[in-house]
């Protein structure tokens, strides 16, 4: 089975999905790790995923996650694997093709207040259009994002504050 995991940041595309992962026996892959990789071996610079898009900005970052993601997708091609992918890289239509030839698509939609508190723990993210105004921005983002995620999903997996291990039951229960 090959399953790609998509959503917001910090809906809990890598935590589910490792768990996800270890349950059907199988690869877990994150999108956000390739990027680092790819980027560690294109500029022999390690940076975090965060740090590449701060410090080359958007076109660039998203440049080389549609390449990441490319180059990834002929590796796992004919493989069983979970997939996280970051939670703007289904917003290009080009990602959105490789996505939905590469598996499964899972929308994880978790409840905007949790999704709000989620995102703020870790501070303000730099890709947050009001910094002044947290609520606006994620309102933002979520009437852009919502509807690519949407028609993408093959499923969609509604989540208010189940742990994880709860989202891979209901999963296995309603989607495997």
């Amino acid at each position: 089975m090959r399953i790609i995991l998509i959503g917001m940041k910090a809906c809990g595309k890598t935590t589910v999905g490792k768990f996800l992962s270890q349950k059907l026996g199988v690869s877990f892959v994150e999108l956000d790790n390739e990027i680092e990789k790819k980027h560690l071996n294109d500029k022999n610079e390690k940076l975090s995923f965060r740090e590449i898009f701060k410090k080359y900005g958007k076109k660039y970052f998203r440049d080389l996650e549609t390449n990441t993601l490319s180059e990834i997708s002929k590796i796992l091609a004919g493989k069983d694997f979970v997939f996280a992918c970051g939670g703007g890289t289904p917003l290009k239509n080009k990602n959105r093709k490789i996505l939905k030839n590469l598996g499964k698509n899972i929308f994880l939609d978790v409840n905007r207040e949790v999704l709000l508190e989620r995102i703020l723990k870790d501070g303000l993210p730099s890709f947050f259009p009001y910094p002044d105004d947290p609520e606006k921005s994620l309102d933002e983002l979520l009437s852009k994002r919502l509807p690519v995620y949407q028609e993408l999903a093959e499923f969609t997996l509604t989540i208010d504050k189940e742990t994880p291990e709860e989202i891979v039951n209901k999963f296995l229960e309603n989607i495997y």
